[in-house]
């Protein structure tokens, strides 16, 4: 009796479970349908707005603008060329893009100028040696750039919201204090979505930016500013942030390379908006973009400070041997079909690394990956603590109403746009989320962490698309943010990840691939980010304009 008493109580867990199950996925076709109307109403008309192409950007002529911030900084300590010459040639490039990108929000050229000439007269009194200039500042006086969620002393930082007073940084965040002692001069910063909470670089206050390979698309977002002006060669290197994809997205729309850092080795300090949640860090990180791979490594060692040694990036890496696996579909309900040129580019990136490591490639199938959007978004959207228009101070737990801000909002009276509005009601139905549910979706993250930690231990990498296509045409994100779910997987599980540009489309729009390995492991996906730039030839100039005159 007691035995068929259990087997009944068990069969009942089982129906709730599955009922649930199929609750759950009714939810998810619904989004998944609601998503698809928005698809068939607003694709019309967006396409019809792209029917014109624009023109392109003018040419690159210094060819200062086509070397990497390691070349240009030991051309500059070797007096080979100036600093000054080479902060001219960035904000020349920069003026001249900036019309047709709508990149910068905010600059310091005057500045910049001055900084680069003190850096001059001090390599020409000889005070230190090239070997010291060398070991202490390794980007003596580079150019570089810096998203405006992060603060830079006396420029806007802002993050894209609408204010009715400029706000702006009293001090630099510590990343940009970090690249400063190590040489580098900042000279601009560039645009954000509104508090960086879109896959598009769009906002009230500065407006929309651009993408250099087809001035209709967008660069994504939010990091898109940033990554806009490093591929039209407006900047050397830059600084960018990366919650659930923000700086990969950008650098895979814009052919560049893209690195989130291992959690917990990049000062996060600084940058705005940020969260009190104690999970904040370890979901969010500080970023870095190039458009050549063989700054990263030098650059996050400047950004991780104290940190850096734990990275052993100075370690060689040796390809030979290493573990390659891949990711073409996450199984996902939300994810469409790969576009055929990215499931081309990962294959062929795939294929090469076979050869230059002499092993075979597994293909994962990961069956959890299939609930990461939701499991993602879900963990997201519960730490508490976040800076946004919802709070009705900055730092407090008070929230205004929701329901309010979305009136004002549909009566044309609100300054917000649109995400940021989004992210209140979605943080409302994330708070929902009984506390059952959520401890199996961070059981169900912590198998996929489990699973990629005994797959690649502490010599292997996954390969994994950016996205499902390449560069959207503006606004097309809005009814395809449901794709980033190949993004968002490498925050959830705290690893390192590299977007690479490794292919150009039939379109002329950049490709890119993301390279991950377990935590702490940041010098092997950026040892096989080379090994494509290599094999693949990495960043490619934008389009220049054919009518331009010589």
């Amino acid at each position: 009796m007691g035995n068929c008493l259990g087997l009944h109580v068990v069969l009942l867990i089982n129906q709730e479970n599955v009922f649930a199950e199929m609750l759950s996925a009714c939810a998810k076709r619904l989004l998944w349908l609601l998503v698809w109307m928005a698809a068939v109403m607003a694709s019309p008309f967006i396409w019809l707005k792209s029917l014109r192409r624009p023109k392109s950007l003018p040419r690159i002529r210094n060819p200062l603008l086509l070397q990497s911030a390691t070349t240009l900084a030991q051309k500059i300590r070797t007096q080979q060329v100036s600093s000054e010459e080479v902060m001219r040639a960035v904000i020349a490039r920069t003026k001249e893009v900036q019309p047709q990108l709508n990149c910068v929000v905010d600059e310091r050229y005057e500045d910049a100028l001055k900084e680069a000439q003190q850096v001059d007269q001090m390599i020409r009194s000889g005070v230190k040696t090239v070997e010291q200039m060398e070991q202490e500042t390794p980007f003596l006086g580079v150019p570089f750039s810096v998203k405006e969620s992060i603060a830079v002393q006396g420029l806007s930082n802002t993050s894209g919201q609408k204010l009715h007073a400029p706000k702006i940084a009293s001090q630099d965040a510590h990343t940009v204090t970090l690249v400063r002692a190590a040489g580098g001069i900042p000279f601009v910063v560039t645009n954000t979505p509104e508090l960086c909470m879109c896959y598009e670089t769009d906002n009230n206050n500065t407006g929309r930016t651009n993408n250099p390979y087809d001035l209709r698309r967008s660069p994504g977002g939010s990091s898109g500013g940033e990554a806009a002006l490093l591929a039209s060669a407006g900047s050397v290197v830059g600084l960018a942030s990366d919650v659930g994809g923000s700086a990969r997205l950008p650098a895979a729309f814009t052919g560049i390379f893209g690195h989130k850092p291992s959690p917990g080795f990049v000062s996060n300090e600084g940058h705005c908006p940020s969260s009190s949640d104690p999970n904040w860090d370890r979901f969010f990180s500080v970023a870095l973009m190039g458009r050549y791979a063989e700054d990263l490594a030098p650059t996050l060692k400047v950004m991780a400070g104290g940190n850096a040694p734990a990275l052993n990036l100075d370690r060689k890496v040796d390809l030979k041997g290493m573990r390659i696996c891949y990711v073409e579909d996450d199984g996902g309900v939300f994810t469409r079909t790969l576009n055929p040129e990215v499931k081309s580019a990962l294959r062929k990136a795939v294929n090469h690394l076979e050869k230059s490591c002499g092993v075979k490639a597994e293909k994962l199938c990961i069956d959890e990956l299939k609930d990461i959007f939701e499991i993602a978004s879900t963990i997201l959207l519960k730490m508490n603590g976040v800076e946004c228009m919802f709070q009705a101070e900055p730092g407090s737990k008070e929230w205004k109403s929701v329901t309010w801000e979305w009136v004002r909002y549909f009566a044309c009276m609100s300054d917000y746009t649109f995400p940021p509005l989004l992210y209140g009601m979605l943080k409302r139905v994330a708070d929902r989320v009984s506390e059952e549910d959520f401890r199996e979706m961070v059981a169900a993250n912590q198998r996929i962490k489990t699973i990629f930690k005994e797959k690649l231990g502490e010599h292997g990498v996954v390969l994994f698309p950016s996205f499902v296509e390449p560069a959207l045409l503006h606004r097309e994100i809005y009814y395809k943010f449901l794709n980033v779910s190949y993004l968002v997987t490498f925050n959830a599980t705290e690893m390192p990840v590299t977007n690479c540009p490794v292919a150009i489309s039939s379109q002329g729009l950049p490709i890119g691939i993301q390279v991950a390995a377990n935590p702490l492991q940041d010098r092997l996906t950026i040892a096989v980010a080379q090994e494509l730039e290599r094999a693949f030839g990495g960043w490619t100039p934008p389009p220049a304009d054919q009518k331009e005159t010589v």
